[in-house]
Parts: C-alpha cells; sequence; structure tokens
C-alpha cells in the first residue's frame, strides 16, 4: 500500500495557501464595504449642502420614516430604541454614532434640525 502522507500534508499546505489567499480577499472585499459605506454616507448625508433624493439610503429611509411617525422630536437615544425594535441592524458599529452621524448629514442637507434639548425633528418643510 502507497504511504499517502506525503500527499495529504501536500494538500494541508496548498489549503493553507488557499485560506491566506482567501483571507486577503475577504479583507478587501470588507474594505471595499466600508469605503462604499462611508461614500454611502457622507452622500446620504448631504455633506456638501444640497438637497438629495428622499430615498436615500435605508438609514436615512428608516430615520425619515420614525421622524414622521413620531408626535415630537426624539433623541439619537429614542432613535436606538426604535432601531432595536425595528430590527435594524447596524453591524459592528455602533448605534448611537452611526445615528447621530446620519443625522448631522440630514440635518446639513436641510432635511432634519436639532434642537436645543438634543432632540431632533423633519423640518416644517419635510413634514
Amino acid at each position: 500500500m502507497r504511504d499517502i502522507r506525503a500527499d495529504l500534508r501536500e494538500r494541508l499546505q496548498a489549503i493553507a495557501r488557499d485560506r491566506a489567499g482567501l483571507d486577503q480577499m475577504e479583507a478587501g472585499i470588507k474594505e471595499l464595504l466600508r469605503i462604499e459605506d462611508r461614500r454611502e454616507f457622507i452622500a446620504s448625508g448631504n455633506g456638501n449642502g444640497t438637497h438629495v433624493d428622499e430615498g436615500g439610503t435605508p438609514l436615512k429611509r428608516f430615520i425619515l420614516t420614525v421622524l414622521r411617525h413620531s408626535k415630537q422630536p426624539l433623541t439619537v437615544g429614542d432613535l436606538k430604541v426604535a432601531a432595536a425594535q425595528g430590527g435594524y441592524d447596524f453591524g459592528e458599529k455602533s448605534p448611537g454614532r452611526v445615528l447621530h452621524w446620519a443625522l448631522v448629514g440630514m440635518a446639513q442637507g436641510g432635511i432634519v434640525e436639532k434642537k436645543e434639548d438634543n432632540k431632533w425633528h423633519l423640518k416644517e418643510d419635510r413634514k
């Protein structure tokens, strides 16, 4: 009977090389997603002060929906609770931070306003 241990070791080495290549590909794809998320956030946040499409990102649509259905202005904490109840997935990101910066971008775009009590509401012309 032939000794196949050398073949098995060679196959294990090939698997390790493949795994390393897959890890690199995974890291690259994750980085591309991070870049795209950031680009989408900037576009939806409308950092240049011009009006953007009401559709926007899923996060923007979520925030608009919650604010439109609320009878009063909401804090970031209120939005975090609504997101948790609605099953909104922030992945590994901090929900409070993501919501805050999305609101800041939306404020720069003239969509929402922050009141002195740290509560956010839709601008009157957006309701």
